[in-house]
C-alpha cells in the first residue's frame, strides 16, 4: 500500500479511536506504529483533544503531513476495542488497501443500537443511581420517567444546541425541573436524589479520567484542555439545575 494510503487509514483509526474515548497517547502510538509497520522511516504524532496532526518520511525521503480536526466524541468502548485489534493486526499482517478499507467501514457502522433501547438504558440507569443515593421505589419511577426523557430530549435538542454546555444545561434544567414540579404534585418529598439521578446520565465522568490519565502519561495539553472541557460541562450542568430551582421557587 502506498505511504498516502498509509496515512490516510491510520488517521482514520486514529480519529475514531479518539472519538471512541481513548487517550491520546494511545491514538499518537497506535498511528505512529501503523505508519512505521509499512514502512515510514519516521513518524511524528501530535494529537489533542480536537485535532491530530501527523507528519511522516517515507523510505524515498518525501515528507507527508495530514491533519484531523475532532468536533465530536461519543464514548464506545466496544469500537475502541475493535479499532485496538485492526490496528495490531495492520502492523503484524500488513494487509491490503481493500481488506482495510472494508474493516473500517464495518467498525464505523457498528451494531445498530435501537433508540428505544437508548431510553430504556438511560431509564434504569437514572432509576439505579436515584436508589443508590438513597431514593425509594417512588423517587425511582420518576427518575426513570425523566431518565427516559433525557434521551429523548437529548436527540432533538442536539439539533438546536451549539455545543455540549448548552445541551447539558437545557438537559439539567429539565430534570430539576420534572422533579420539582414533581414534589410539588405530592409525588414525593425528596427530589434532590431524582435530580442527582438523572444528572449522573450528563456527568463526564469518562472525559475527566481520560484527563487524568493524559496528564499522568505525560501528556499535560491534552489533560489540561480535557480537565478544562470536564469542570465547564459539569458548572453547566449544575447551573441549569440551580437555575430550574431557583425560576420554580425552590431555591430562596
Amino acid at each position: 500500500m502506498e505511504m498516502k494510503k498509509v496515512l490516510k487509514y491510520a488517521m482514520e483509526i486514529g480519529e475514531c479511536m479518539l472519538v471512541s474515548g481513548a487517550g491520546v497517547s494511545r491514538v499518537e502510538d497506535t498511528i505512529s506504529r501503523i505508519c512505521k509497520a509499512y514502512g515510514a522511516k519516521e513518524a511524528n504524532v501530535f494529537s489533542i483533544t480536537s485535532s491530530i496532526v501527523t507528519t511522516i518520511e517515507d523510505e524515498k525521503g518525501e515528507i507527508l503531513t495530514q491533519t484531523k480536526r475532532i468536533r465530536s466524541y461519543k464514548t464506545d468502548f466496544t469500537k475502541l476495542d475493535e479499532l485496538n485489534q485492526l490496528s495490531r493486526y495492520m502492523c503484524k499482517e500488513l494487509p491490503e488497501e481493500e481488506e482495510v478499507k472494508r474493516k473500517i467501514s464495518e467498525i464505523k457502522k457498528g451494531k445498530v443500537v435501537v433508540f428505544t433501547e437508548e431510553v430504556l438504558t438511560s431509564a434504569v440507569i437514572a432509576a439505579a443511581w436515584t436508589s443508590f443515593y438513597g431514593g425509594g421505589i417512588t423517587e425511582g419511577i420518576i427518575a426513570m420517567i425523566a431518565g427516559a426523557f433525557v434521551t429523548i430530549l437529548a436527540r432533538y435538542i442536539k439539533i438546536l444546541a451549539p455545543n455540549e454546555m448548552v445541551l447539558n444545561f437545557l438537559l439539567s434544567f429539565f430534570v430539576a425541573a420534572f422533579a420539582y414540579i414533581s414534589a410539588k404534585f405530592g409525588l414525593t418529598e425528596d427530589y434532590g436524589k431524582i435530580i442527582i439521578g438523572n444528572i449522573m446520565l450528563l456527568v463526564p465522568g469518562v472525559a475527566f479520567v481520560n484527563a487524568l490519565r493524559d496528564m499522568i502519561g505525560g501528556d499535560m495539553m491534552s489533560g489540561i484542555l480535557r480537565v478544562c472541557e470536564s469542570i465547564l460541562l459539569a458548572v453547566f450542568l449544575a447551573a441549569g439545575s440551580f437555575m430550574a430551582l431557583m425560576f420554580l421557587g425552590g431555591v430562596l
